[in-house]
């Protein structure tokens, strides 16, 4: 019993570690999605229909639900076959035919001498020489059979004037006969001629048969089909037979109840996914692997243009999330019945919300993967559809067009403009399509209506599901930290009045850190935002912090080096503790967390090391006791922060000697370690540190110095001024 539990124990433990294993909860999270999206196409395909086969009488009326074009299959290949068959035949003449006949025949008339002189009987010589004639013919059986013995026998007995006579004659005749160019089919005809001409040239003569017989069997077309070319002349005649088209209109009977069903009625059917499907795993398994194919070009389009999403997996269930919401949406709307006229009800298409599923996927992951997912979401709709390509092109269309009004978003009100765009590229579409294939104006109004509604919801759809799946999923999005850079903000607020030093010194090295990130290919918004809340801490003890004492007293000058530095360093706790309680994102939390990285706290150490007791001061007690930077934007905000506070305190800042301590300032944060965990190089650093000297010239320009008599005169008119305005 206590080894069974033990056991027990064991193996939940074990199950229960699988559970929790990232390789297990990636392949289970994609096996769901797969099978929604696999499910979700399938119900296309397995939807009622109609059971009927071919002769079959329709128990109702059936008619068409949509308009659709379709190639007759049966009938395209029918006339195709036609054309192939009137194809006229390729001919080449084959010169060495009538040297090889004439050979043929001198060498039969040289057996016959041979056996005219053979020591055998009358009987025997005739039956070699049929042998021979069967070998050298190639003549049938029953042909070489029907040849009588007393022609060859009569042949055998000829003198050697009359042979060569015969044999002249022969070769004379078959020349003739292929001066006209056999061909195959007209074989037959020399024959005869051949047959004939020997009966009149030798009548009544009892070897006749025989020459005959050798004439005849020895003549061989002379033109023989040139195959590549006929074949060539064959499908150029079934190319120029155009694909049969037929039109089936909305509405239209295709059936009528108690009419027997046909080939041609029951095709219709099909391609209007109107006859019921016999199997649903052929289905199924087609599905299947389309959805397959798809995935996996979305998973090489991540591996070859944002490798960093599928290191996350908030990130790669999210998407999925995306994916499958967007295909039930499209499912849930196609359901629809909007009208009980076919024309209408046969629109729904144009109200599908995929912009809304692309604007989504732009704004919490990457637009590029938005661009790429649209491609796929329309193919996927248009298969929900029946593939009418009208809905792809509308989809698509309208999806770029969301995409693109929201690159420069600025606030949550630019997604109701995303949703203003989808609605004027689907309109235009629309009408477009509805010229192309000549549709009836009540027909295109109704469906410019439903691609105007489309932008509507597809911009309901992105504002109502971004804030749940930010907060669900830990994403900034660019929406959240333009909102987060608004000044009215609350911790900004404090910032500015209770520490506007700190304040006044984050928005410099926002403005630092932002410039350098557009040059290094990192998130500029993300850079700046994170700047502006990275000294938050300091609102906990504002004024033991240089850039907020207002009054010569310094309290650190009171307190030991240790207590400083840890009143110091502890503002990055602080700041985390306050980011936590305001919700901030994680992206900003991870900038507060890893700004200072484990800098040393240079100037407290240096009083500590000139105490009394050096040797008991510890390097590693001056140090932040913080994350290093592990991104690219955290980095940025080091150097910058590191950069303006020097700069601050920098006498008389000429260009040289800003770029000189720039320089100097970010290659002490290298030798220190602290960019060992980020992605930045060695070119990117020079890059950031050209980047900060263009912003830091802007900020700490030379000025005009004004003479004193200058400036006298200005003291004595302000004085003036005042007098009066008493």
């Amino acid at each position: 019993m206590l080894a069974w539990q033990r056991g027990s124990h064991w193996l939940r433990d074990t199950f229960s570690k699988t559970l929790r294993h990232p390789i297990f909860q990636r392949v289970g999270w994609c096996s769901l999605f797969f099978l929604v999206t696999v499910l979700l196409l399938s119900s296309s395909f397995l939807a009622e229909g109609f059971s009927l086969k071919e002769g079959e009488i329709s128990p109702v009326d059936i008619s068409s639900p949509r308009n659709i074009v379709y190639v007759d299959e049966a009938e395209t290949e029918r006339l195709r076959g036609e054309a192939a068959r009137q194809a006229e035949k390729v001919y080449r003449e084959d010169r060495q035919v009538a040297a090889l006949v004439d050979e043929k025949i001198k060498s039969i008339y040289a057996k016959v001498r041979e056996l005219r002189l053979a020591d055998l009987s009358s009987a025997e010589r005739a039956a070699r020489l049929r042998d021979f004639l069967a070998r050298a013919t190639g003549a049938p059986a029953e042909r070489i059979g029907s040849l009588p013995a007393g022609a060859l026998e009569a042949l055998l007995q000829r003198s050697e004037e009359e042979l060569n006579a015969l044999e002249a004659q022969s070769r004379d005749l078959l020349q003739e006969e292929l001066k006209y160019r056999l061909t195959e089919e007209s074989l037959p005809d020399a024959r005869g001629s051949l047959a004939g001409k020997v009966a009149l040239s030798e009548p009544n003569k009892p070897w006749q048969p025989a020459v005959s017989f050798i004439l005849t069997e020895t003549i061989r077309p002379n033109l023989v089909l040139d195959r590549e070319a006929y074949e060539k002349r064959v499908a150029e005649a079934k190319n120029k037979v155009p694909p049969v088209q037929r039109t089936i209109r909305a509405g239209q009977v295709i059936v009528r109840k108690g009419d027997p069903v046909d080939a041609g009625d029951l095709e219709v059917l099909r391609r209007l996914g109107l006859l019921r499907t016999r199997s649903v795993w052929p289905v199924l398994l087609g599905v299947s692997f389309f959805v397959l194919l798809l995935g996996g070009l979305i998973f090489l389009y991540l591996c070859q243009f944002r490798r960093d999403l599928l290191g996350r997996d908030h990130c790669l269930l999210l998407y999925g999330l995306l994916f499958t919401l967007t295909l039930l949406v499209a499912k849930g709307v196609t359901v629809i019945k909007i009208s009980s006229q076919p024309d209408v009800a046969n629109l729904i298409g144009y109200l599908v919300p995929l912009a809304g599923g692309g604007m989504l996927t732009a704004v919490l992951l990457d637009a590029g993967l938005a661009v790429f997912s649209v491609f796929v979401f329309s193919v996927l709709v248009g298969i929900m559809l029946d593939g009418q390509l009208s809905f792809v092109i509308v989809g698509l269309a309208g999806s770029l067009a969301g995409i693109y009004s929201i690159s420069s978003l600025s606030d949550r009100s630019g997604l109701l403009r995303g949703g203003l765009y989808v609605s004027l590229v689907n309109a235009g579409t629309i009408f477009i399509l509805g010229l192309i294939d000549e549709t009836g104006a009540g027909t295109v109004a109704s469906g410019v209506g439903m691609g105007v509604l489309n932008g509507f919801l597809s911009s309901v759809m992105t504002l109502g599901c971004l804030p749940y799946l930010e907060a669900a999923f830990g994403i900034t999005s660019s929406v959240r930290l333009l909102e987060l850079s608004n000044p009215n903000q609350p911790l900004l607020k404090r910032l500015l009045m209770e520490a506007p030093g700190t304040y006044h010194h984050s928005i410099l090295v926002g403005n630092l850190a932002e410039a350098a990130a557009e040059e290094v290919r990192a998130d500029p918004l993300l850079v700046r935002v994170g700047s502006y809340y990275h000294d938050i801490g300091k609102l906990k003890r504002p004024y033991f912090f240089v850039e907020n004492q207002v009054t010569k007293e310094n309290p650190h000058e009171k307190i030991a080096p240790s207590l400083s530095t840890l009143i110091i360093t502890s503002h990055v706790k602080d700041g985390l503790e306050l980011a936590r309680e305001f919700k901030l994102p994680r992206d900003v939390l991870a900038i507060i967390e890893q700004h200072h990285g484990t800098s040393l706290v240079a100037y407290f150490y240096q009083r500590a090391l000139e105490s009394d007791r050096p040797e008991l001061v510890a390097e590693a007690d001056f140090r932040y006791d913080a994350v290093k930077p592990q991104s690219k934007e955290a980095a940025l905000v080091m150097l910058a922060d590191s950069v303006e506070a020097a700069i601050r305190a920098l006498q008389k800042p000429t260009p040289g000697r800003l770029e000189g301590l720039t320089r100097r300032l970010i290659k002490e944060k290298l030798h220190d370690g602290q960019l060992d965990e980020c992605d930045l190089t060695l070119k990117d650093l020079n890059t950031i540190a050209n980047a900060f000297v263009r912003v830091l010239a802007g900020i700490f320009h030379s000025r005009i110095e004004y003479p004193e008599s200058v400036i006298n005169e200005f003291e004595r008119r302000r004085s003036r001024g005042a007098v009066v305005n008493q």
